[in-house]
């Protein structure tokens, strides 16, 4: 008989996160619901959001059609620093990980040096992640075996205007 974990969250995850990160805090289930819906209004196009909440955590491969056209891979190791390209700075990251009854979410906050690999470590379970840096936010996804990471960059409205003048 199969054990049922009380944990959305692979194992592994917590104590490869606090000896990178420090201790993660993991969300209620209001603010996990809640930077889902912003992880799915800023990567996920309007009319495959039904599909997407429904197949994420499942054990269903994710193709092309439910991600926006702005979202790049990259590989695991590129760094978040060269991504919101600065050179110094703290990140603030939201993993999300889904089973098919329930989504869980955790709070990392570190370092600019870390890579996508420290967020998501492996492609054995699908997740997504927001990471804020100054005015960039990065929208992560990782699917089952995509050896990578697909990423969305988001300037803030106030660096636009910066770089518009």
């Amino acid at each position: 008989m199969a054990r049922i974990s009380s944990s959305v969250t692979p194992a592994d995850r917590v104590p490869f996160w606090k000896k990178l990160w420090g201790t993660p805090r993991l969300l209620d289930e209001a603010a996990t619901d809640e930077a889902f819906e912003e992880f799915e209004e800023s990567f996920v196009p309007s009319h495959m959001h039904k599909i997407f909440t429904k197949s994420f955590g499942g054990k269903t491969k994710l193709d092309n059609r439910f991600f926006v056209d702005e979202a790049l891979f990259h590989n695991w190791d590129s760094k978040l620093q060269d991504l919101v390209h600065a050179s110094q700075g703290k990140a603030d990251v939201i993993v999300i990980y889904g089973s098919p009854d329930r989504l869980e979410a955790h709070f990392l906050k570190g370092e600019l040096r870390r890579s996508l690999r420290d967020i998501v470590k492996d492609d054995w379970q699908a997740a997504c992640a927001i990471v804020r840096a100054g005015r960039t936010t990065l929208y992560l996804f990782v699917d089952i075996k995509m050896r990578g990471c697909l990423v969305r960059t988001v300037q803030s409205e106030v660096e636009s205007e910066l770089s518009t003048e």
